[in-house]
């Protein structure tokens, strides 16, 4: 299967493609700066910006014997610092209006598969996110990302015949992947250090495309 993968380049994104490749995948990566991807063989590299249509157009025509039939999204905002309290960079609306493009070419080339990484407190599993954390989320510079999450939320519900699904994981750690607990829409049972590896994410989104799980529902995910 090939996959397109938009935030390739980032940390999630590029556990993701090396997920994909070990399970005989292979993967298309839209990204501003080629130069950032490391050369690997089953991996076509298209510069562009999923914010422009005609880029992600380009990334579909990249491989006419080979085409594309699912849409990873593990897009990140960037920030001034690594804090996830720094100021955000990124156009408020970075994954917002980069799933709305995407959607929108995936429907003129009749593929339905996209499986987006998202946050636990988004949506519905906000309730169950503990109180201390509650402030943080929606008072911090990390307001901006969960609102986007949020518009993303909201956006792929309204969809006729996409095939989506919404990946919530708790905390983002580094190490290696482990089986991820689904906590289903909600996370209820997450604790208040619940956490999960970015490469146990990139596992569950790979599979999740695999399988064809969790279609049309969002699910949160800890190890």
């Amino acid at each position: 299967m090939r996959l397109l993968i938009l935030g390739a380049n980032g940390r999630t994104g590029q556990l993701a493609i090396d997920d994909a490749l070990k399970r005989g995948h292979t993967v298309t990566a839209l990204v501003r700066k080629p130069s950032s991807m490391q050369t690997q063989s089953g991996v076509t590299v298209v510069q562009g910006t999923p914010l422009n249509q005609p880029d992600i157009e380009k990334a579909f025509a990249a491989t006419p014997k080979d085409t594309i039939q699912a849409v990873l999204v593990t897009l990140n905002a960037s920030r001034e610092t690594d804090s996830p309290f720094s100021k955000p960079v990124s156009p408020p609306n970075l994954i917002r209006d980069s799933v709305r493009n995407v959607t929108a070419v995936m429907a003129r080339h009749n593929v339905k598969r996209i499986v987006i990484m998202s946050a636990f407190g988004v949506g519905s599993s906000y309730q169950q996110l503990p109180y201390v954390m509650r402030p943080v989320f929606r008072c911090t510079n990390m307001s901006v990302q969960m609102k986007d999450h949020d518009d993303v939320d909201a956006e792929v519900r309204k969809s006729e015949g996409l095939h989506w699904t919404l990946v919530r994981p708790a905390m983002l750690k580094e190490g290696t992947a482990a089986p991820a607990r689904e906590l289903g829409e909600t996370g209820k049972g997450a604790g208040l250090l619940s956490g999960i590896t970015r490469a146990s994410v990139a596992e569950f989104m790979i599979k999740a495309v695999e399988e064809g799980t969790w279609l049309r529902e969002a699910v949160v995910i800890a190890n």
